[in-house]
């Protein structure tokens, strides 16, 4: 027989009383301490069904080594019923409390024992079916999550990669030189990460500055349905075409919404919003729905702002290039639109790391145009 039940008690006749009771349905194990009892667990604890610890009074022994199997996380792993040779209310409860999983008492009855060893027993095995299949559930449920997480970094990679090529065929369609976009990317999220850690709690995250920092790239792709008469009009547009021109912001929504289905739906809505109010300003002077202060989501304002700098920086059909300091000085003093008090202070507080990718910028390209003409 290999399911056993060990029982552990200092009187010898105590344990022969038992082992008489249920000798004839389980393998008896004997120990009259608690040393030669753990020798027992060490050796047999697998095949062992439970464990009975005999209390005799007055010294009552006995709790003492329940106290220590407790101690040791023996009980828990292997049931533990108490014997007593008295009904004791206030032993009882303290071995309860302990973590044993039945207390019987005097007098012993063949059928009573059997069936109380027998139901712990059974109680027991289905608590560690239970934990093994939580066990075999959680391995299947991170496994699962492992590979969600590895999907949605592929999805994310395949947003990126969408988002960059459409960004350089507005670009493209812009007649720039490619780098307006990756210098906003940049200067975004230095902006929304900066902001993050100076005011938290305002909804920004890790993971939303990476995704509106990328999908910061699409702010203008609505361009691509402007006519051209008006996309490269050297001089001042008229109210008619300037209204036309505005339109570009619902126009990118409605290309980015008209494509969402193949999209990270978070990404989707990033760029959706960036799109159509990246020109939205805090005193609601923007368009093309007139959000005023904190209708605007801070990253969608971190884009604006962005933008805006690196418009005032670049030379265009319309305009010549301004300086940084005299970019910086704009966008402080509201001459581009009016910002976010936070967000200026930010931004105030970054004027040099601005500069430092606009000059990086502008002698990345200085050096390839240079080696182009070499080799021309």
């Amino acid at each position: 027989m290999s399911e056993k039940i060990l029982i552990l008690h200092r009187e010898e006749e105590m344990r022969r009383e038992i082992k008489d009771l249920i000798a004839d349905e389980f393998e008896v194990l004997e120990a009259e301490n608690l040393e030669k009892a753990r020798q027992m667990i060490d050796e047999e604890g697998d095949t062992m069904l439970a464990i009975m610890v005999g209390i005799t009074y007055p010294d009552k022994m006995g709790l003492i080594q329940v106290r220590t199997l407790a101690k040791e996380k023996i009980i828990g792993r292997i049931p533990v019923i108490v014997v007593s040779d008295e009904d004791n209310k206030e032993v009882e409860q303290q071995c309860f409390v302990l973590g044993i999983s039945d207390f019987i008492h005097k007098p012993f009855y063949e059928i009573i024992i059997k069936s109380r060893i027998r139901n712990v027993v059974s109680i027991n095995r289905k608590m560690h079916q239970l934990d093994s299949k939580i066990l075999s559930q959680n391995e299947t449920l991170n496994k699962q999550v492992k590979l969600l997480m590895k999907q949605t970094a592929e999805l994310d990679r395949s947003n990126e990669s969408t988002i960059e090529i459409l960004g350089t065929v507005v670009e493209c369609r812009n007649l720039e030189n490619g780098n307006h976009v990756k210098r906003v990317k940049k200067y975004t999220h230095l902006l929304a990460n900066t902001y993050m850690e100076s005011y938290p709690g305002t909804g920004l995250t890790a993971r939303k500055v990476e995704m509106i920092s990328s999908a910061c790239v699409l702010h203008d792709v609505g361009k691509i349905a402007i006519p051209d008469s008006i996309l490269l009009k050297p001089g001042k547009l008229s109210e008619e075409e300037f209204a036309y021109m505005k339109g570009h912001t619902i126009r990118g929504e409605e290309i980015v919404n008209a494509i969402k289905e193949s999209w990270n739906p978070e990404y989707a809505s990033e760029c959706a919003k960036i799109c159509r109010w990246h020109h939205e300003r805090y005193d609601g002077r923007g368009y093309p729905d007139g959000l005023k202060g904190e209708e605007i989501p801070i990253g969608v304002h971190c884009v604006a702002l962005a933008d805006v700098y690196d418009v005032l920086l670049s030379e265009r059909v319309y305009k010549a290039a301004y300086t940084p300091d005299e970019a910086f000085h704009m966008i402080v003093q509201g001459e581009c639109g009016v910002f976010s008090p936070k967000l200026v202070e930010v931004f105030s507080k970054l004027k040099g790391e601005f500069e430092k990718i606009h000059s990086e910028s502008v002698h990345g390209n200085s050096k390839l145009h240079h080696t182009m003409d070499e080799e021309h």
